[in-house]
């Protein structure tokens, strides 16, 4: 009877050993998947979360300015004035002066020689 050849044993050993490797870079790489899509969808309701609240800040700015123009109009200063007592009246057109604004200055001459510089 022949005897066994032993390096032909190994074999099935370096069949588990790929099969191993193979079987460890599946679930690393299903690891950062997850992780990845964890992270994507986090992100995802932060950017909805801060959407809306966007919105919502808009919608407040948009009622304080509206309410801003109202409350600087000519007929609620006056209703305020008289609520609070002040006495005061438009100026009359000959107290108003009016500036203009002032003729604009010469523009700046810097030197120029030629289009060349001296250097150092």
């Amino acid at each position: 009877m022949a005897r066994k050849n032993r390096k032909h044993g190994y074999e099935g050993s370096r069949i588990m050993f790929w099969g191993v490797a193979l079987g460890m870079l599946s679930a690393t790489l299903a690891l950062v998947y997850l992780g990845l899509y964890n992270t994507c969808d986090q992100i995802g309701a932060r950017i909805k979360q801060l959407e809306t609240n966007q919105v919502e800040l808009r919608k407040h700015v948009v009622n304080e300015e509206h309410n801003w123009a109202i409350a600087r109009a000519a007929p609620n200063l006056e209703r305020l004035m008289a609520r609070h007592g002040i006495v005061m009246s438009w100026p009359a057109p000959h107290d108003i002066i009016r500036l203009r604004p002032p003729p604009p200055a010469d523009p700046v001459h810097y030197a120029w020689q030629d289009g060349t510089t001296r250097r150092d």
